[in-house]
């Protein structure tokens, strides 16, 4: 059993630093054929691509050996196969081509503190398969269930079968027979149902994710007060893929949604494929939103259903404040957002925010106004023992420890930043839009510079630590995506550039 592990764990990363290829026929509907084996209400289910002959494999392949420590992974991973008995291109090459599946079968076991779960793929020499399993030192048969040949582990819990050229892999042995079980059921999980959950995503991606969500949010107790907001009780299914390209890895998502029980007031994020520019730079994270006052307003009706009362509370302290001050907190600040902004933070902790507020002029009195009672929402957020002073044309709240939060408008902007000249770079960058982006929500992250000053402060900062982080880093480039939403549902692109 030990040596089957190794080979689960491992046959990822072995085919992605170029392990080889396999070659044969994939077979008659080898997909909709490990995929029977799960029950059709199966809330989580996912797939990875063995066919290493294929465009994905070559092209994953080719991303991974840009890396300096590909040889290195490369050669590890070979090493704990042969230390299990086990090799790679005799042993388990032959046997690849077809999609292997994993699912979480119920709902019960998918909310349930342990994971348990099956896998299942047509293999290509049913002889071979059955070689392989009787040579293992640590399993053994242990029975037959509708014609499929059971083996125990020595060491845990896991259960195999051999259901003819399918070999099925379960948490357990109830699992296992479960499986095996199902696969000769007519409400068993089918492609078609499968590939629904997954429209308009890329179907020949490596590895591929259905949840369904209504299952789970229906089979949870806990869940029901959260069905009550609009948004979730008419969420269906989630599709989630991550495909390798040539100049890097994308990942595609789109979660459904009941559009004849949504209006566009509904949605979490603003409505519609125009997409907002982003702030960003060097070692950067940049995110835009169009839209924040719908956000806003969502959020509200979140917490309205999920905690009344509290809600109540809020309502009464917003009505107090509009009063105290004069002016109204949903027209005078949150309605002025409802264009675009636009969040920077980089490797240290500095985070910038900029908006463009719909009139200028009234929202500086309004931020004027609200000077008054800055120091008791500072401490309210955390940052205790808040007090205010001007720092030129800007608002300055400074808490214990010297915690610092500047904000104020810069012409026709506002900013705000714990670090003043950040505050200042964010004010008067012009955000540039992202290529190809669509939608509400827009990313543009500076990822190789950041995970390269991770790896410099864990190696202790330096000279090495930093060139050391830039040799492991220095293929990766921007983190690009968008985030798109309709009544039908959201849809999402993220690409990590590979150079």
């Amino acid at each position: 059993m030990r040596r089957l592990a190794v080979t689960v764990l491992c046959l990822v990363p072995l085919v992605a630093a170029g392990c080889g290829s396999s070659s044969g026929s994939s077979g008659k509907d080898p997909l909709d054929n490990a995929l029977g084996y799960m029950p059709r209400s199966a809330p989580v289910v996912f797939t990875l691509d063995t066919n290493l002959n294929g465009g994905q494999w070559k092209s994953l392949s080719a991303n991974v050996k840009k890396f300096p420590f590909s040889g290195q992974l490369e050669s590890s991973l070979n090493d704990s196969l042969n230390s299990s008995g086990l090799d790679f291109n005799k042993d388990l090459k032959p046997q690849l081509g077809n999609q292997l599946v994993f699912s979480v079968p119920t709902v019960q076991t998918a909310l349930g503190g342990s994971a348990q779960v099956v896998a299942a793929i047509q293999v290509k020499d049913k002889g071979e398969l059955s070689k392989m399993l009787s040579s293992e030192n640590d399993i053994h048969k242990d029975g037959k269930v509708n014609g499929a040949t059971l083996y125990k582990s020595s060491g845990d819990t896991t259960e195999l079968a051999q259901d003819g050229d399918v070999l099925v892999i379960g948490s357990t042995r109830q699992q296992a027979v479960a499986a095996v079980q199902q696969r000769a059921r007519d409400d068993r999980l089918t492609e078609g149902q499968f590939n629904s959950g997954l429209s308009g995503l890329p179907s020949d991606a490596i590895f591929r994710l259905y949840v369904n969500a209504q299952a789970l949010l229906g089979g949870s107790p806990t869940s029901a007060t959260a069905r009550k907001v609009k948004w979730v009780g008419a969420l269906r299914t989630v599709g989630m893929t991550a495909s390798s390209q040539n100049d890097g890895i994308a990942i595609d998502f789109h979660a459904k949604t009941d559009s004849s029980q949504l209006s566009d007031s509904d949605l979490p994020i603003a409505p519609g494929d125009a997409s907002p520019p982003v702030s960003s730079g060097s070692g950067v994270i940049g995110v835009g939103m169009r839209g924040l006052d719908q956000t806003e307003r969502w959020a509200e009706s979140v917490a309205q259903v999920v905690n009344p009362s509290g809600y109540a509370s809020f309502l009464k302290s917003k009505r107090q404040l509009s009063s105290r001050l004069g002016l109204n907190i949903d027209k005078d600040i949150v309605a002025q957002l409802s264009g675009n902004s636009s969040w920077t933070i980089d490797g240290s902790g500095n985070y910038a925010f900029r908006a463009e507020p719909k009139d200028a002029a009234a929202f500086r009195q309004t931020l004027t106004k609200f000077a008054r009672v800055a120091p008791q929402f500072a401490a309210g957020a955390g940052l205790k023992g808040a007090r205010l002073t001007r720092a030129g044309n800007l608002f300055k709240l400074t808490g214990q420890g010297g915690k610092t939060i500047y904000y104020g408008m810069v012409g026709k902007v506002f900013a705000a930043s714990n670090s003043a000249a950040r505050l200042a770079q964010i004010a008067s960058d012009s955000p540039q839009p992202v290529p190809g982006a669509k939608g509400a929500v827009s990313i543009n992250a500076d990822v190789g510079k950041l995970v390269a000053q991770v790896i410099s402060k864990a190696a202790g900062g330096g000279l090495g630590g930093a060139f050391g982080g830039s040799l492991v880093t220095a293929p990766l480039g921007a983190l690009t995506g968008w985030a798109s939403s309709s009544t039908g549902g959201i849809t999402g692109h993220l690409m990590l550039q590979i150079k």
